[in-house]
């Protein structure tokens, strides 16, 4: 009996471990790194347009360019190139002359050195200036931006700028630490390279794309004012100057500078991100991982694991957090076509894409003690003689005469303590011999009709009154409300009232009990929490009286009326 179950356990690992039970193992880890970091990229613009007119007629000439940066911190700031944001930073006047210049320069080599002065001098105070200083997100959106940190454009060493523009919950990505890099270690460069526009092929949604192109550190070296600068084999141009460099981890090993005079690949350079941190502790940047940074990665890794409802919830957060995210609607999308498919394993069954294998076997080993266990059992109880059945009348310690053994008598009133003292119910049988409180229950909800009670929670008797939904998705239903509070938001298995509505966050607003105070306090949302109008301005907390009326987001969001009781 015993060597058929081993058998048996045998046949059933086998199959666990089998790699064709197991599930695709999705992206590679370059690939990985470039949807973790894509979105973090933009392109940065600083240049000056200006326009000289004579005689009706108009030239235009252009001073700046383009080129590329990256989040660094949640509420806005940007890594760049010096010389990138150069021109911008030299202003107006020198705009102007810088323009002037090139103009005579055509000019001449058109008409000859002899100019008349006239013309020359009306041209000069015919120029106009348009400044073009943006950052421009890979969904299109434009920003101004505000030069905070700035080094030095000539000495590609200290080529670093740091620009701010005004935005929240930006997805920022970790600077690394350069000082640990190794000849060969593998490194993506991602920016927005002149080339890759095509010269007006491509349409202007392809231009707002990120390119991202590979290769490995290939020297160490040291400018001429000594700063440090790793050489790489990966393949940038103009455009890509100020974009991240990222090794295996995500982490930023460097700024995308300069490169062979002669366009000649294999013989470029990275601003080292030791020299990059320098910039910004002196902008005062914060480079902890923004909350959209955090619900991406793991959304990713949940996706990647094949947790695909737990995926979903938090592509859904990272919108929330920050709607103009390019990456997260097209992998939301592909979470749920899984989803539809079938495709996604249970939370037990999920495999980590770093050590999948290993999770195999590791549930193998325990299915083949599982089953030499139960083997075990049944021999010991073949031998085992069976025991004598109760008489009638009697019963074990602690029962009833006629008493179920897994029926439990109620709890006296008189002899029961704690929270739970008022209470007659019968003790859950799973609980007996638990010294703690019972867990408290979820809140529910239920229909509005006014002879059912309020939904119950695992405090009931305290309950101080309840919330009536009286517009959105939960129209006519009423929630109770005890002194423990609720989190009303979108995000199962946190919020006790959700609301599937992408308006609302995760963690939206908590509506409960403060020394004594009933109040509502929004949780840091994108939408704002409000009470009885809109027209009022967003709260962060606020009192509640009896009647008012906690407005998630917008009024046909949620909006949830208090009745005390």
């Amino acid at each position: 009996m015993f060597r058929g179950w081993f058998v048996l356990a045998l046949v059933a690992s086998a199959v666990v471990a089998s790699p064709t039970a197991r599930a695709d193992d999705g992206p590679s880890p370059a690939q990985k790194q470039a949807i973790y970091a894509k979105a973090s990229v933009v392109r940065v613009v600083g240049y000056w347009e200006v326009t000289f007119s004579l005689a009706g007629r108009e030239a235009k000439e252009f001073v700046g360019g383009m080129g590329s940066g990256f989040f660094i911190s949640a509420d806005g700031f940007i890594a760049t190139n010096a010389h990138v944001v150069e021109d911008i930073k030299n202003g107006e006047q020198r705009a102007k002359q810088a323009a002037f210049s090139q103009l005579m320069g055509k000019l001449r080599r058109q008409f000859g050195a002899d100019l008349d002065a006239a013309i020359v001098e009306e041209l000069r105070r015919s120029a106009r200036v348009v400044e073009n200083n943006d950052v421009v997100l890979p969904d299109g959106t434009k920003l101004k931006y505000e030069v905070k940190a700035y080094g030095a454009p000539v000495g590609e060493g200290k080529d670093v700028a740091i620009i701010k523009v005004d935005l929240k919950d930006a997805p920022n990505l970790t600077i690394g630490d350069s000082e640990k890099v190794q000849i060969q270690d593998k490194v993506l460069a991602i920016g927005y390279p002149g080339a890759a526009d095509m010269n007006g092929l491509l349409d202007s949604k392809s231009q707002l794309e990120a390119s991202i192109t590979d290769g490995a550190v290939s020297a160490l070296k040291r400018t001429a004012d000594g700063e440090p600068v790793l050489q790489v084999s990966v393949p940038i141009t103009h455009g890509n100057s100020g974009g991240p460099a990222i090794n295996d981890h995500g982490e930023v090993i460097g700024l995308t500078t300069f490169g062979s005079r002669n366009e000649v690949q294999g013989f470029n350079f990275l601003v080292a991100s030791s020299t990059v941190q320098k910039f910004v502790r002196e902008a005062k940047a914060d480079n902890t991982p923004s909350k959209t940074m955090v619900a991406w990665k793991k959304a990713l890794d949940e996706l990647w694991a094949g947790d695909l409802d737990a995926a979903i919830t938090d592509f859904e957060e990272v919108l929330t957090l920050f709607p103009t995210h390019s990456e997260a609607p097209r992998m939301l999308k592909q979470a749920r076509q899984l989803k539809k498919e079938g495709k996604g394993k249970p939370k037990q069954a999920a495999v980590d894409a770093p050590g999948g294998s290993n999770n195999g076997v590791a549930v193998a080993i325990v299915i083949v003690l599982v089953f030499v266990v139960i083997g075990v059992i049944v021999m010991v109880k073949r031998k085992k003689p069976a025991a004598a059945p109760l008489h009638a009348g009697h019963a074990p310690p602690g029962l009833h005469p006629g008493q179920h053994p897994m029926q439990m008598p109620p709890q006296h009133p008189a002899h029961a303590t704690g929270p739970m003292a008022h209470q007659s119910q019968p003790m859950n049988p799973m609980m007996a011999g638990h010294s703690g409180p019972a867990p408290v229950a979820k809140t529910v909800a239920i229909g509005a009709s006014a002879s059912q009670p309020i939904a119950k929670t695992a405090f009931a008797s305290f309950t101080m009154g309840s919330l009536t939904c009286t517009r959105g998705l939960l129209h006519g239903q009423r929630f109770s409300l005890s002194q423990q509070g609720l989190l009303i938001g979108r995000q199962p298995g946190v919020a006790q009232i959700v609301v599937n509505d992408s308006r609302a966050s995760g963690k939206h607003v908590w509506i409960g009990f403060e020394n004594g105070q009933l109040v509502a306090v929004d949780q840091g949302t994108t939408n704002g929490t409000f009470v009885n109008d809109v027209h009022h301005g967003r709260i962060s907390k606020v009192p509640l009286k009896d009647g008012d009326t906690v407005i998630v987001a917008e009024p046909d969001c949620l909006s949830l009326t208090l009745k005390l009781s």
